[in-house]
């Protein structure tokens, strides 16, 4: 098992955790010394309330979490059984205490009341590159020179297992133009491509190869181009409330188009950022991959997450209807060679009948 996360540390500290975790803190010596560390910051902090001043250690200490952690998280856990006992009373008094603490000790400390634009920026990578469970997204997304316009695209992610993965693209009208899945369980990726109204699936067999993720492929890219904008000087951030909640509004000084030998390079970029969970909600880029210019807009419509076993076994498969036709293959790492391949060996075969 994993080494605790933070939110782990504490639930096992407040004996709220699993007993799976509270085996693990008390087998592990480094998870052992974080939890006891904590139940002493606890008391400390709770003790600091009433004080005029914490002690040292301890205000460092909120410092650097002040600094560090993504504002706005919350854990909500389970509440097991109707009966309030002993254990809820001190939940409660826990909560109160904490209201104290957030109220009366932390300004004491000088906690930052203000983000920069980096500090949103870096924020958004951290929820981006910490994803757990599987991540269902629903957004609009166009390339300049691609496309008749926005696409919406539906995404289903298993960030524990990130080859495992389904991608829908809709046109703008809502007819399914492609797809492509792939589930390294049931050895099988698939792939949908619309033709003259009508769809052709490629079931692929992996065999031995080796599952890449398009996902991961695609936010690195993202996360490349988050990191330079974090990186540029003199990014404007504004804030907007919406319906949605509070956004942070970050927009990278346009720079004029230059040569350059590196693969990727940022001429423009704004990211439209929530202020809770700093998940992306908008994106827009322009610059050169490869050399070659590309611009892109991104546009989130809903976004949900759901541990693993919540979700149906079939989810990550493509299902064919009565009118699809169905092709066989063999899996490799080169998407596109698998279909185009898949393609000619079946006119091959057509032509020897």
């Amino acid at each position: 098992m994993a080494c605790l996360t933070d939110a782990d540390v504490q639930a096992v500290a407040d004996g709220e955790a699993p007993d799976a975790l509270g085996t693990h803190a008390a087998a592990c010596a480094s998870c052992r010394g974080r939890v006891d560390l904590r139940r002493i910051e606890m008391t400390e902090l709770v003790a600091a309330a009433g004080r005029a001043s914490p002690p040292p250690r301890l205000e460092a200490r909120v410092r650097e979490a002040a600094r560090s952690a993504p504002r706005g998280a919350t854990a909500l856990r389970e509440v097991r059984g109707r009966a309030i006992g002993a254990r809820a009373i001190a939940a409660l008094a826990t909560a109160a205490a904490t209201g104290a603490v957030v109220f009366l000790v932390l300004p004491r400390f000088g906690a930052p009341t203000r983000l920069s634009a980096a500090e949103v920026l870096g924020r958004s990578l951290q929820t981006l590159s910490n994803a757990r469970g599987v991540e269902r997204l629903e957004y609009e997304l166009a390339f300049a020179g691609f496309g008749d316009g926005p696409h919406r695209i539906e995404q289903l992610v298993d960030h524990d297992r990130p080859t495992r993965y389904r991608i829908a693209n809709y046109r703008a009208d809502g007819t399914l133009e492609s797809a492509i899945s792939q589930d390294p369980a049931a050895g099988r990726r698939w792939h949908l491509i619309r033709v003259d109204g009508r769809n052709y699936i490629f079931e692929l067999a992996a065999g031995r190869t080796p599952f890449v993720s398009l996902p991961e492929l695609a936010e690195a890219q993202v996360e490349a181009i988050i990191g330079m904008m974090e990186a540029t000087a003199n990014q404007n951030l504004s804030i907007v409330d919406t319906a949605e909640g509070r956004q942070y509004v970050v927009q990278m000084p346009a720079a004029p188009p230059h040569a350059t030998k590196a693969l990727l390079d940022l001429y423009q970029a704004r990211a439209v950022i929530d202020a809770n969970d700093f998940h992306i909600a908008e994106f827009s880029a322009t610059g050169t991959l490869l050399r070659q210019p590309y611009a892109v807009t991104f546009k989130l419509i809903r976004r949900t997450l759901q541990p693993a076993a919540g979700v149906a076994p079939g989810a990550f498969a493509l299902e064919p209807g009565p009118d699809d036709v169905v092709l066989h293959g063999e899996a490799t790492n080169d998407p596109l060679f698998d279909v185009l391949g898949t393609v000619l060996r079946e006119v091959g075969r057509t032509k020897d009948r």
